[in-house]
């Protein structure tokens, strides 16, 4: 009787222990990996910011709405710092302009590619990207507690039905429209693109990064790939996305378009899911934990990208509308465009009222399967276009990026490893 009540016993322990294992896992959603190591520095930075220490005080300020103006491109905290060779995993001086004088030469790599041809055959897209249909209608948009001012006035906006991808578009769905069109994104003509850096805790030009290569270490070989074929696509410019729906018949949604989404039918909801950050003890999405650039001790189980789908959708069904990627949108943006919104499927401020910024032509020479040298080509006025939903680097102080509200704006060519898109039709 005793040795059947140790055994009873044990067993029982045992049972508990491995449960308990089970629950404490599930809440925390953890990184899919398979036998490649896309990110191998990962756990031992998530190790490093979770040791450092927290400012004592950090507080939001409040930005007022800017007019329309061209200046030279400043990206706040993505700033470079000089390596000699320009090399793959290196990075790069961000260069002065010499003149505001906007310089176009016949070989600048802002030069658009040939007219996208469409999908031969659609279904095969449909198939790994799936969409939710709308219904439309009226809905609030906009914050008058933000304090960024650009989200103001809450306005109503009134829009008619439409599809949108119910998840960002992804590495695989990317690959299949290069391998159809044999497209080349800015940033692989450029031979650069921006990257953060999260032991100097600051933006970089990474020399080699792009869609294929998201850390500029030539990550390009098939099984690669496919190891990242579930992660949005990033270091993609708004014009790689405007291709990519030219080739898909699809379009990029309208601000409108993806806040109405982002609610999920929510009246006032502060986030995706609702007006909590944290649910039931877990997180909702991959963004910043702790206080950004020092701390982030990835609470929610990643560093950087997460797949999509790793997080529960909001009430539409929809995925990934708050953290990971920010998301590109149609709409030029323009700081005061909420004061002078049409009720009726706005389409954001057109060329003469959007916002500007000259950027530096800069390039890096491809020759012989390496990079030979960097050059200036002038520089190019750009349209800002919006940006939204926050990513994996949007801190959970302040106005969240991943606020159903908060907006932000990037240059229309450039492209970063926390931009991706999706679509809508």
């Amino acid at each position: 009787m005793l040795k059947l009540t140790a055994w009873t016993a044990l067993l029982l322990t045992a049972t508990l222990l491995f449960y308990g294992k089970i629950n404490v896992n599930l809440h925390r959603v953890t990184p899919q990996r398979t036998e490649i190591n896309i990110f191998p520095d990962e756990h031992a930075l998530i190790s490093d910011a979770s040791t450092a220490k927290r400012p004592t005080v950090r507080l939001p300020v409040a930005q007022p709405p800017q007019p329309k103006y061209a200046q030279q491109f400043q990206p706040a905290k993505r700033t470079t710092f000089l390596l000699d060779l320009p090399e793959p995993g290196q990075v790069l001086e961000q260069k002065e302009i010499p003149s505001i004088a906007v310089l176009k030469p016949s070989d600048s790599p802002l030069r658009r590619p040939a007219a996208i041809a469409k999908i031969s055959d659609r279904s095969k897209l449909d198939v790994i990207a799936p969409m939710v249909s709308l219904s439309g209608g009226s809905f609030r948009m906009g914050s008058d507690t933000a304090s960024e001012r650009d989200q103001r006035p809450v306005h109503t906006v009134r829009l008619k039905p439409f599809r949108i991808d119910q998840y960002p578009v992804t590495n695989r769905q990317f690959r299949l429209f290069v391998s159809e069109t044999q497209y080349v994104t800015t940033a692989e003509r450029f031979g650069w693109s921006y990257l953060f850096d999260f032991k100097r805790k600051t933006w970089v030009r990474m020399v080699g990064a792009s869609w294929r290569n998201p850390l500029g270490k030539n990550y390009s070989s098939d099984a690669e790939l496919d190891a990242m074929g579930d992660l949005p696509v990033v270091h993609v410019s708004w014009d790689d996305a405007v291709a990519f729906c030219d080739w898909s018949g699809k379009r990029l949604p309208t601000e409108a378009e993806w806040e109405y989404a982002a609610k999920g039918g929510l009246l006032d909801a502060v986030y995706p899911w609702g007006n909590r950050r944290v649910v039931v003890g877990k997180h909702q999405a991959n963004y910043w934990q702790g206080w950004f650039p020092d701390e982030n001790t990835a609470e929610d189980g990643f560093l950087r990208l997460s797949p999509v789908g790793s997080f529960p959708a909001n009430r539409y069904g929809i995925f990934d509308l708050g953290g990971n990627a920010w998301e590109w949108c149609g709409d030029r943006y323009a700081a005061d465009y909420y004061r002078r919104s049409p009720l009726d499927n706005p389409l954001g401020p057109n060329s003469e009222d959007g916002e500007t910024v000259t950027i530096p032509m800069l390039q890096i020479r491809w020759e012989n399967g390496k990079f030979v040298s960097e050059e200036f080509a002038g520089v190019d006025e750009v349209a800002q276009r919006v940006i939204r939903g926050g990513s994996f680097l949007s801190a959970e102080s302040g106005d969240a990026g991943y606020r159903v509200t908060a907006r932000a704006s990037q240059p229309q060519p450039l492209s970063f490893q926390d931009v991706g898109f999706r679509c809508v039709e």
